[in-house]
């Protein structure tokens, strides 16, 4: 029988499902949307039963479309978005729904954390908190839910929580942990100093191993719910971010992911850690390395705002006809120049994280002139965010990552136009795998884990194939130089600005 592995990825929007085979092809996949909760403006939750009856559905498709059913599956592998806290009570129940990493309920309790203990915070935690992260989320939940917060007697993380499902076991691995803000990560263990912030009893927070980890087996009862084999080693997973990286082939200090999705990330491999007030730094899912996580607010979804405020004709017609729009989008901005005439974009439609941290942040069309039509604003937007991820990449600089090559991933590294964007104002080369999605990812770490692979460089020497490889134009790099001083001389005058407009339209 050929070997397979299975991932398991639970993204905010959806669960993903992938068998892949010990060669990194791809068997099977799956997927299934998972339904947010929106009780007031900011706020952001889920139920996790739904992530257990995506996982029992996702699954259960695979393995109708494998010809051996679940036989020859040897490993399977979770990932999930990280600080989410499922927290249960003594009789093994979810006490209330989670607060999912996008919530920003908490920022007030923030706030508080950093005045009152942001120095202890950082030098154990290696971040500031802010709303994303479990810590402040915790305190929100002693503050306004007390009896809640009294009754907690395990607290999972959301990869941890299906997977307990599955093998009975509690426990997450390094790199959730460093997600909660209570976690040690020079030390490996949980903090009981960051603990006592929040008045969380250490004991309440699940055992920590490594994300390659085995740790338990596929219990009879989940065999029967899915199809799966009884048995079946299952390792302890990573955050969605560290597989996503790890599947795209980043195993070694230097090498850089760049993501165009719905937001954007800038993430750096290292042998040691570098914490930075303005980046989060995580351990990563390759044994003995770090990597460094820096992102912007607005990548993908600046050119879906444009899509829908300047081509919203074109995009109906689309639709009609079947045609992408993006598709002609590009086309537009493909018979602009670099530069676009001078036409400079700040994609801050949602505030901005790295390097501003400024909820307050505008976007703004700087430079616009009797010239421009909509295909200058087309390629304006995609400049604007490869502006805003090498701002990103500054942060990085600071600790000497260069970096010696992009990986690109994301829906929007499928446009080759964005993708040669992006590697000239880099300028450095940029590499598109043939595969990068977390299930994907996390299904290879499951084989390093159960064995299938001597460790994680060779299995994605074996697996991760490359789709294309782009090298930059460096006459554009030091066009695209000129223009990215003047992007930064913009926001240096903005900042003030966006102050005074909170004021007038609050």
């Amino acid at each position: 029988m050929a070997k397979k592995l299975l991932g398991v990825d639970f993204g905010t929007g959806a669960c993903k499902a992938t068998v892949i085979d010990i060669n990194g092809e791809v068997c099977a996949t799956a997927s299934k949307e998972l339904p947010s909760i929106y009780l007031k403006p900011g706020w952001s939750e889920q139920e996790p039963k739904s992530w257990i009856d995506a996982f029992i559905v996702t699954v259960k498709s695979c393995i109708k479309q494998l010809k051996e059913g679940s036989e020859d599956i040897i490993g399977i592998g979770f990932s999930a978005s990280t600080h989410n806290a499922v927290l249960l009570d003594k009789n093994g129940e979810v006490i209330r729904n989670t607060i999912m990493w996008n919530d920003q309920r908490s920022a007030e309790e923030s706030n508080r954390l950093k005045e009152e203990n942001g120095d202890l915070i950082f030098s154990i935690g290696m971040q500031m908190p802010t709303a994303t992260w479990t810590l402040p989320q915790l305190l929100w939940i002693n503050k306004n839910e007390p009896e809640n917060f009294k009754n907690i007697h395990k607290l999972m993380f959301t990869k941890d929580y299906v997977r307990s499902f599955v093998t009975g076991d509690f426990c997450t691995d390094v790199v959730d942990a460093q997600g909660s803000l209570l976690f040690d990560a020079r030390n490996k263990k949980w903090s009981k100093e960051l603990c006592s912030i929040i008045d969380i009893p250490v004991e309440v927070l699940p055992e920590i191993t490594r994300s390659k980890a085995i740790v338990g087996y596929v219990s009879k009862k989940v065999s029967n719910l899915t199809g799966l084999k009884e048995g079946i080693p299952v390792i302890a997973g990573c955050s969605d971010t560290a597989a996503e990286d790890f599947g795209a082939g980043a195993v070694v200090e230097g090498q850089m992911i760049v993501k165009l999705a719905t937001a954007g990330n800038v993430n750096m491999i290292f042998e040691n850690p570098h914490p930075h007030k303005k980046a989060y730094t995580y351990p990563y899912a390759v044994e003995n390395m770090w990597y460094m996580v820096t992102g912007t607010n607005a990548s993908a979804s600046s050119y879906r705002w444009l899509r829908d405020s300047l081509y919203l004709k074109e995009y109906e017609d689309c639709k009609k006809l079947g045609k992408d729009i993006y598709e002609l989008m590009n086309e537009d901005a493909l018979k602009v120049s670099v530069g676009s005439n001078g036409l400079i974009f700040h994609p801050y439609i949602l505030g901005e994280r790295c390097p501003y941290f400024n909820a307050n942040a505008r976007a703004n069309f700087f430079g616009i002139s009797v010239i421009h039509d909509k295909k200058y604003f087309a390629r304006a937007v995609l400049e604007g965010v490869a502006y805003s991820l090498y701002d990103c990449l500054q942060v990085v600089k600071e600790f000497g990552g260069e970096g010696k090559e992009i990986r690109i991933i994301g829906g929007g590294a499928k446009s080759p136009l964005w993708s040669k964007i992006v590697c000239d104002v880099f300028g450095i080369p940029v590499i598109e795998p043939e595969k990068n999605d977390s299930s994907f990812g996390v299904a290879l770490l499951a084989g390093v884990g159960v064995g299938a692979f001597e460790n994680e460089i060779e299995a994605v020497k074996k697996c991760n194939s490359i789709k294309s490889i782009i090298e930059p134009d460096m006459e554009n790099h030091k066009k695209y130089m000129e223009y990215f001083h003047i992007y930064k001389e913009i926001v240096k005058v903005s900042e003030p600005i966006w102050e005074s407009l909170k004021k007038v339209t609050n």
